[in-house]
């Protein structure tokens, strides 16, 4: 397709102006022509980046983007004057000079702050008919009341219904209005947006910038190992509300922790000045965008921070993907959608801000963890970022809804009831979890919870012995999932690794509940797929689950054959797999109906007899679906 993007901000201006760019590189990586209108970059200090010279107009191609520069007032002070001369001079001159790169768009996504990108938007929409998406990232007027551009001032009170209004015709314009916060879908259904208007599309982080690989400049900071850092890094403004932590940082130890502020802006004098008897504070000013990985890397706990505000517990601030990216532990003074994403990934504390006292409490709860179990939270953080904000994964439901706008679907669904077989894939995890354990309730792995369920699905997403299969319907609903190897003993010892603070978190709650659990725990954790010495490199189905609503649909066939012939694509030339022998006849007769045969029986030390099936796979399988089960 061809794409088209209006955004004030753009590369190479960093921290949340970079994301744009994010997504536009990763569209051009897969096949699609990208056209960028943006202004000069002069984010975050108002001062034109070196390299650029500020003109009506220039064209530059970055990373395979088409990127139409348009002239703006260069400002990014208090002033109400010279912020609004920003946003107004980009607005005019994107309209006037930079739409001739969209002529012929597909579609156009807008990234709707400042709302004046509503005068090219505009023009796209209504005279060219193009389809639009709208980006809701900062949350207008809200946003600016909140900042106290014009709070409590004559302006404020006589503009803020003339910005609503403003702010409803840009919606209506949109074929979709995404928003990167959980909770602002129902305050967009609130204020008239229909709510199948509406897509929830989290932020990535820029992951060339913000990943768990950096290296540790501790010693540059003079830090020393055993003291934990704590880590603010962004604006330092009216939103953010750091009064609170620089009362709190007065109780601490500056010989234990160290409170890094790096960064800055309209409030950084007050806050130095705030922190004066804080000797746990260091301020280091603005840190280059290609030295964050480092600085992250040097971190124990990162800090978010929003004032008390009717805003904050919809506002998801962009350095939460970007903490939760580097692989670092977070203390969250806010409220909302950042406290929920933090809280339930076990990724960090929240705390209140209104409350030094209590952000001091906090901070010294983590604190206890020590740094080794506050690395073990980050790696929990590392994880909820790949589950549910990485740049691929937020990059499919874009480039999904792109195509639904524009009338290019991107991949055709399977027509009537028809079943189709993919690959599992992340999206599939929750699904296949809890369809695993309404499959088999009383089995061991249901009974350890969902949670673990996802750990062990987890495992077969990267590994590449992992053979995996998903029966979706016409409408993409999940109805069953099989997973395995092909390489047992190599995949399990691989899968414990790489899950294993998700697995032993898992385990020792269990253990602790139920204690009479932990021989079969530790017999899980010893199992490497008990693979017969005569069945030497046969691939194993570890789990195969099929929704109980599907039964006699032909689900399972067309799963289990869509499993085999995945492991004879990767080489495998027999499978195997192990069924209950008692009380279980039409599953063994479903086997042995699809061509396994029996190999032998066993018994596993709890008494539960088993059978085990192997097939020959030297061929590809093939064969009718309509009526197996």
């Amino acid at each position: 397709m061809k794409i088209g993007m209006i955004t004030q901000w753009y590369d190479p201006e960093p921290g949340p102006a970079a994301l744009p760019g994010v997504l536009a590189r990763e569209l051009v990586k897969r096949g699609h022509n990208v056209n960028v209108v943006t202004g000069f970059p002069n984010y975050p200090d108002g001062r034109i980046v070196d390299g650029y010279k500020l003109k009506p107009r220039m064209r530059e191609t970055l990373d395979g983007v088409n990127v139409t520069r348009t002239y703006l007032f260069p400002s990014h002070d208090g002033s109400l004057a010279k912020r609004l001369l920003n946003y107004g001079s980009f607005g005019a001159s994107a309209a006037a000079l930079g739409l001739d790169s969209l002529r012929g768009a597909d579609a156009v996504w807008v990234n709707y702050s400042p709302i004046t990108v509503a005068l090219p938007m505009f023009l796209q929409r209504y005279l060219r008919g193009t389809p639009l998406i709208s980006e809701v990232a900062d949350l207008w007027p809200d946003t600016v009341m909140v900042s106290g551009f014009t709070a409590g001032s004559a302006a404020g009170r006589v503009t803020g219904p003339v910005l609503d209004a403003w702010v409803g015709s840009m919606y209506r314009a949109s074929d979709a209005v995404v928003h990167i916060a959980p909770s602002v879908g129902r305050i967009l259904a609130e204020r008239g947006v229909p709510s199948a208007k509406t897509h929830y599309i989290p932020k990535p982080a820029n992951e060339d910038v913000f990943h768990p690989f950096g290296r540790s400049i501790r010693d540059e900071l003079n830090v020393g190992e055993d003291q934990v850092v704590l880590l603010y890094a962004g604006a330092m403004g009216a939103a953010q509300g750091l009064e609170t932590l620089m009362v709190a940082s007065r109780s601490l130890d500056p010989e234990k922790i160290v409170c890094i502020m790096a960064g800055g802006g309209n409030d950084e004098e007050r806050l130095r000045d705030l922190a004066a008897d804080a000797p746990a504070v260091r301020f280091i000013g603005r840190v280059p965008q290609e030295r964050m990985s480092n600085l992250m890397a040097s971190a124990d706990i990162a800090y978010i921070s929003l004032v008390d505000d009717p805003l904050t517990p919809l506002t998801m601030p962009s350095k939460t993907q970007a903490i939760l990216a580097s692989g670092t532990a977070t203390l969250v003074a806010a409220s909302g959608d950042v406290v929920d994403v933090v809280q339930s990934a076990g990724a960090g504390l929240a705390v209140d801000q209104n409350d030094p006292a209590d952000i001091a409490r906090g901070l010294q709860q983590l604190v206890s963890l020590g740094r080794a179990g506050l690395a073990a939270m980050g790696a929990t953080a590392r994880r909820t970022y790949e589950d549910q904000f990485s740049v691929e994964k937020t990059t499919d439901k874009a480039e999904q809804l792109l195509g639904l706008v524009a009338g290019r679907p991107l991949a055709q669904r399977p027509q009537g009831n028809a079943l189709q077989t993919v690959p599992l894939q992340r999206s599939h995890i929750d699904t296949v979890a809890a369809l695993h354990r309404r499959s088999f309730p009383r089995f061991f792995l249901s009974e350890l919870g969902e949670g673990f369920l996802r750990e062990f699905y987890r495992g077969f997403l990267d590994d590449p012995s992992a053979v995996t299969a998903v029966v979706v319907d016409a409408g993409g609903k999940v109805k069953g999932a099989a997973v395995g190897t092909t390489e047992p003993p190599g995949f399990f010892r691989r899968l414990l690794k790489r899950r294993l603070f998700g697995f032993v978190a898992r385990s020792a709650s269990i253990a602790l509940r139920e204690p009479a659990r932990a021989p079969r725990l530790l017999r899980a954790v010893a199992y490497r797929g008990e693979v017969p010495p005569d069945l030497p490199g046969a691939a194993l189905l570890s789990s195969i689950c099929v929704d109980p609503e599907s039964q006699g649909q032909g689900v399972g066939g067309v799963l289990l054959r869509g499993w085999t012939e995945q492991a004879s694509q990767q080489g495998a030339q027999a499978a195997m797999l192990t069924t209950d022998a008692d009380g279980n006849d039409a599953v063994n007769a479903f086997y042995q109906r699809l061509g396994w045969e029996l190999h032998d029986a066993y018994s596993t030390p709890e008494d539960r007899r088993m059978n085990r099936y192997v097939k020959n796979l030297e061929r590809p399988v093939s064969g009718r679906t309509d009526d197996d089960d």
